[in-house]
């Protein structure tokens, strides 16, 4: 375990996070997202068992570029997306809630057993059967634990069925990006004072990736 401990790894989970939740803003918003990157954070979730980090998103950090530049954006000095309250809100509420959920014994086995009947479906991690499923598994798992992401946006795109399952299928995705940052060695401490190297890291995998 002591082998992932490393800023490079906490970052790209990290990043796994702000990706969530930027996906989360977007559709709830527009009721539109990336499909590239809706697929990395959807398949975060289905892959339980990773030698590395980035296995979980599909081995490159490509897929998550849109979640390195807002998590830069965020933590960093300056950009536009660092002034965001949704995405820090969301985000915020994300680590604590799988704080929460790291705790929680019936919850995780309630996950687990979800996550391999989702496993077993033979459908395209974006298809909206799998979809549907994942938000079920978010609704009957998670929606009830604290705190309650309370997701703001357009109530036309809210109240669509695919997009709401679509947020909570994210969001589900987010909380498999928390427990990797803190397997990885995150925690409140780390996010309180090391946002500057969060945001150095962040921009040296864009640079690289």
């Amino acid at each position: 375990m002591s082998q992932i401990v490393t800023i490079e790894n906490q970052t790209l989970a990290l990043a796994g996070v702000f990706q969530s939740v930027h996906l989360c803003k977007a559709l709830a918003t527009t009721g539109r997202a990336d499909q590239d990157d809706l697929e990395a954070t959807l398949r975060s979730v289905l892959t339980l068992h990773t030698e590395r980090v980035l296995d979980a998103y599909g081995g490159s950090s490509h897929s998550l570029r849109r979640g390195l530049r807002v998590l830069k954006n965020q933590l960093g000095t300056r950009g536009g997306e660092a002034h965001d309250l949704d995405l820090a809100r969301y985000a915020l509420s994300l680590i604590q809630l799988g704080s929460n959920v790291m705790k929680d014994a019936k919850t995780i086995d309630q996950l687990r057993i979800g996550i391999s009947r989702a496993q077993s479906l033979e459908f395209d991690v974006t298809d909206p059967t799998l979809i549907s499923n994942l938000a079920d598994l978010y609704r009957s798992a998670i929606s009830h634990l604290s705190p309650r992401i309370m997701v703001s946006g357009d109530p036309g795109h809210l109240n669509d069925a695919l997009t709401a399952s679509t947020i909570r299928a994210v969001l589900l995705g987010g909380l498999r990006s928390v427990v990797l940052w803190r397997q990885c060695g995150g925690s409140r401490s780390t996010l309180l004072f090391s946002r500057g190297r969060y945001a150095r890291t962040a921009q040296t995998l864009l640079n690289t990736g």
